[in-house]
């Protein structure tokens, strides 16, 4: 987090630390991919400038400094605690491309060349509208002539039914003194889950309980909420020189949520993008954009051409389509046998000799608009399978070592229960699998430790063995 003029901001900040947690959204792997999808060719982030506002303890930019080390990283926020304990998490990680400065957005000089991606996740909704529209200045101000500005912010959509229960918990601790979390249980108690109301209320309650009292003190129930519509958003960033490119997800340009009907009902639209996107927000409630910008004049394009779907990596979403024709079963079969990585569509290609090049982009830009496929700016190949002695490298170790989430190689955190700590900061290359399960079955035998160890693989945890 990071600064406001608002004094119940800067002390929450200053005597709570904001959990630490990456943000895969603002991965510039991925927004790289946007930024291409919206007709901008940034710079690859391999060898890049990168920024990042309110970078709380550094969870989110370190695991980046590792991954590319050439490039050069820097985290800012208000909190000196942050600060330190990011610096620190980097020193004992051997971490040497990433430097932390503890300012105020306002008064912050970065130095050096612009930037080529900067990142503001969780800043933009929580700060006085004078700390937003700084935020935007500062980034047409820092942003390369090709750069991009990944900003997540909440949207008064979905907003406008959440905040009349952030509203009545607060109102009912007042007059009970119970802890929030107590208010939460019952508030839910006494809504109805038979009426709609009651049980969207119920539904709402449950994600707030789902996020837990550290995230709620920081998003939902912070000193300042200010959930803004997508166009008042858009229009802000345009006064201040800047250009929205898409959502850091592409398949949420259009939201993945939205059934076939009413993406059909939106066809109207089509030639007012920004009432589509209001109209879009509104149909399913939408509560949290993230969205790339770039500077007025960047060397932006019309989107992406067949020829660069193929510069892309891509890898299998979640969902598969059913009913596909032959063409899409097999380009999906092909992409399965490629799991768990992200290869590039050249590959894909060289796999299906037959398949049309043209179709096949056309499928793959489908795919991923439509939240089928992952694309990423680069491959991502590791093997799904422990290690004979498996090793996690020096930053997940030093986050083990603290009892701290670790970041798989999507950027996904993972949190584990405290004893299993004790057996991730064991993991460094020296026990082998047996050994491992002995010291699990010690300190904490509930711990089913093989398909553990199959979990931690699949996420891409462990080093490589040398052999």
């Amino acid at each position: 987090m990071q600064s406001s003029a608002d004094p119940l901001v800067r002390q929450l900040y200053q005597n709570h630390s904001y959990p630490a947690m990456s943000h895969p959204l603002a991965d510039p792997a991925v927004t790289a991919v946007a930024a291409r999808l919206g007709g901008l060719t940034s710079a690859h982030p391999r060898q890049a400038r990168i920024l990042e506002i309110g970078c709380a303890s550094g969870h989110n930019l370190l695991p980046l400094a590792k991954r590319w080390p050439q490039s050069e990283c820097i985290g800012m926020d208000l909190t000196e605690k942050a600060i330190t304990d990011a610096r620190q998490l980097a020193a004992a990680a051997g971490i040497v491309n990433a430097t932390f400065h503890a300012a105020d957005l306002r008064e912050f000089d970065p130095g050096g060349e612009p930037f080529d991606y900067i990142i503001a996740h969780g800043f933009f909704s929580w700060v006085p509208d004078e700390a937003k529209l700084a935020l935007l200045d500062f980034c047409r101000r820092h942003l390369a002539p090709a750069g991009i500005a990944t900003v997540s912010f909440n949207l008064a959509a979905g907003w406008a039914h959440r905040l009349p229960v952030v509203a009545m918990a607060r109102d009912l601790q007042q007059v009970t003194g119970g802890g929030l979390i107590e208010t939460l249980h019952l508030l839910r108690d006494t809504s109805d889950g038979t009426t709609p109301h009651g049980g969207h209320v119920r539904w709402i309650i449950d994600d707030m309980l789902a996020k837990g009292p550290d995230i709620l003190a920081f998003d939902d129930f912070g000193p300042v909420n200010d959930p803004w519509p997508f166009d008042q958003f858009v229009l802000a960033a345009a006064r201040a020189g800047l250009r929205w490119l898409g959502e850091s997800d592409p398949a949420e340009n259009i939201p993945s949520a939205l059934g076939n009907s009413s993406r059909a009902a939106l066809g109207p639209l089509a030639a007012h993008p920004l009432h589509a996107q209001l109209a879009a927000d509104f149909a399913i409630g939408r509560t949290f954009r993230s969205g790339v910008l770039c500077r007025d004049d960047a060397p932006t394009h019309p989107g992406l051409t067949s020829d660069g779907v193929f510069n892309l990596a891509v890898r299998a979403g979640e969902v598969t389509p059913t009913g596909t024709a032959p063409l899409g079963n097999t380009f999906y079969q092909t992409l399965a046998a490629f799991a768990p990585a992200c290869v590039p569509m050249l590959e894909i290609l060289a796999a299906m000799p037959d398949a049309d090049r043209n179709a096949l982009a056309r499928l793959a830009f489908d795919g991923i608009n439509r939240g089928y496929i992952r694309p990423r700016i680069e491959p991502l190949r590791f093997d799904p399978r422990p290690p004979e002695r498996p090793c996690l490298n020096p930053l997940l170790l030093a986050c083990a070592r603290r009892n701290l989430p670790l970041v798989d190689v999507w950027h996904m955190p993972c949190a584990f229960p405290a004893g299993h700590y004790q057996i991730l900061a064991a993991m460094d290359g020296t026990r082998t699998c047996t050994e491992l399960a002995a010291l699990a079955h010690a300190r904490c035998p509930e711990l089913a430790v093989e398909p553990w160890l199959l979990h931690l693989a699949g996420r891409g945890f462990f080093v490589p063995d040398e052999a």
